[in-house]
């Protein structure tokens, strides 16, 4: 088995949207009050293609012995200095997605470790990710490719309308969210 890793273009945008359905599933499944069903009004290509436009956007296909596997979608985020905060720059994981008869392959870690050295190339050694925390497989996934926890996001609502309800047309919070970060730079520990 040859797992292989390129840059996707704007030719590629059909192949990331249906790439996408593997993991909408999921959110769909565990969370159907918030996440719509894969379907062709779920990330259309047109969405895709938009988002394979976007400069500061990398977009990686992951393939198996030619057949595509799975995706990432990356951005590099760079932050000035403010009166909270110390600047700084990551590479965010907004989509990471495994066909399902790859799972467990190392294509999950082809597809994080070319994020990576895509933001090495650029001097960058943040990673950083946000995981729902109802999905317990990729949480464990990305804390085998040394990912962390350092924030949780808290909210109310996590369940349906009640039965009669209006369903409301945007969600006002994002609970169960975990958001994730890695660093490779050396970490001082006082005692």
């Amino acid at each position: 088995m040859t797992i292989s890793v390129r840059r996707a273009t704007a030719v590629d945008a059909e192949l990331v949207s249906a790439l996408n359905a593997d993991v909408q599933a999921i959110h769909a499944a565990a969370m159907p009050f918030r996440f719509k069903p894969p379907g062709p009004g779920t990330f259309p290509p047109a969405e895709a293609a938009a988002l394979l436009a976007r400069p500061d956007h990398h977009v990686f296909i992951a393939e198996v012995d030619d057949e595509p596997a799975g995706y990432a979608v990356a951005e590099v985020v760079r932050r000035a200095e403010t009166t909270f905060h110390l600047a700084y720059e990551m590479v965010y994981l907004h989509h990471i997605s495994v066909r399902r008869q790859f799972l467990r392959r190392g294509v999950g870690g082809a597809l994080i470790a070319a994020a990576r050295a895509m933001g090495h190339e650029a001097g960058i050694t943040l990673l950083g990710a946000e995981v729902w925390t109802f999905n317990e497989d990729a949480r464990a996934f990305f804390r085998r490719h040394g990912l962390t926890p350092y924030s949780e996001r808290l909210g109310t609502g996590r369940g349906p309308p009640p039965a009669g309800a209006a369903r409301p047309k945007t969600a006002r919070c994002c609970p169960m969210r975990t958001p994730l970060i890695y660093s490779r730079r050396p970490v001082e520990v006082s005692p």
